[in-house]
């Protein structure tokens, strides 16, 4: 369908947004912008406005960058820029008291034997564990959930150095000897591949502090993954990551290298057979029908949405 420049303008002008102006008029948000910067129009909403900034304030942590973008009528990658930018995704500290496994040697009855026994016996934590044969990080986790009092009491007469926060989750601790940075053996791994492959800056990765993954929007997800959205090569200062799970990750990695990721109608055939996979089971799925519309912006198109 065709429309002429005011009509064009008319548009942009009620809705601020050439994405949400083109889903208006049914063309390619690329289209209309493309046009009115051919007649030279200025674009008086080509920057964030401070209402569209407290808008992204208050849905980050909250929404996945796919429905901020949708909300806001920008693209995915310039939401998710903005959010790195403004330091929104950078919300982590304290995650909660981590739970020891469940199995019956950290259970809360022999959890609260254990205290018993090192208390009426004098020994160190470490000393017991070896005795008993049990491992320290989930004997100290099991202690710390089941008989908190009891390890208050144990952490406070046996530290070595005064309590202090972990340096890589912000938990207050109190170190049990004195080489001890990290509040467990955890914090320490993640911090050197944290330090190594992400030069510090894994937990800013937007949507892991909430634990949701920014592809399928699944909450509460265990080992996520940061990846690298525009790849590790083309991101030395590992400013652009978003959190997925391991199935997203591993699904966004292959169909990334695929050939075929910028041809619309490799992606509606694809869509179809996995629609059609997915609901092969329903007999009265005569079809299924999808349109792609793929479009690439320029450096200088994309400039207006960061």
């Amino acid at each position: 369908m065709r429309y002429d420049t005011e009509a064009l303008i008319k548009a942009y002008q009620e809705t601020g947004s050439i994405w949400k102006a083109g889903k208006k008029l049914g063309i390619p948000g690329q289209t209309v912008h493309s046009k009115l910067v051919a007649v030279g129009y200025k674009f008086a909403n080509s920057q964030w406005t401070d209402e569209e900034l407290d808008e992204l304030r208050e849905l980050a942590g909250h929404h996945t960058i796919a429905q901020i973008a949708s909300k806001l009528g920008r693209p995915y990658n310039g939401v998710a820029i903005k959010i790195s930018r403004l330091g929104l995704a950078n919300n982590y500290g304290n995650t909660g008291q981590r739970k020891p496994p469940r199995t019956t040697a950290y259970s809360k009855d022999n959890t609260k034997k254990y205290s018993q026994e090192i208390a009426s016996m004098g020994l160190r934590l470490r000393q017991y564990a070896l005795m008993r044969n049990l491992n320290l990080e989930n004997l100290v986790q099991a202690l710390q959930r089941y008989e908190p009092k009891w390890w208050q009491e144990y952490v406070e007469t046996h530290a070595a150095k005064p309590k202090t926060n972990c340096p890589y989750c912000n938990v207050e601790f109190w170190p049990l000897s004195g080489k001890q940075v990290y509040c467990s053996r955890k914090c320490g791994n993640d911090a050197r591949t944290d330090n190594g492959y992400f030069g510090g800056r894994r937990r800013e990765t937007i949507g892991l502090a909430e634990k949701t993954c920014q592809l399928c929007g699944r909450q509460n997800v265990k080992g996520l993954s940061s990846h690298h959205m525009i790849g590790k090569e083309n991101d030395p200062e590992n400013e652009y990551l978003v959190a997925l799970c391991p199935g997203c990750h591993q699904l966004v990695t292959i169909l990334g290298s695929r050939a075929f990721a910028g041809t619309s109608e490799v992606w509606e055939s694809l869509i179809q057979l996995a629609m059609i996979r997915k609901f092969g089971h329903d007999k009265n799925i005569g079809a299924v029908y999808c349109s792609v519309e793929i479009e690439i912006l320029s450096k200088e198109e994309a400039a207006l949405y960061e």
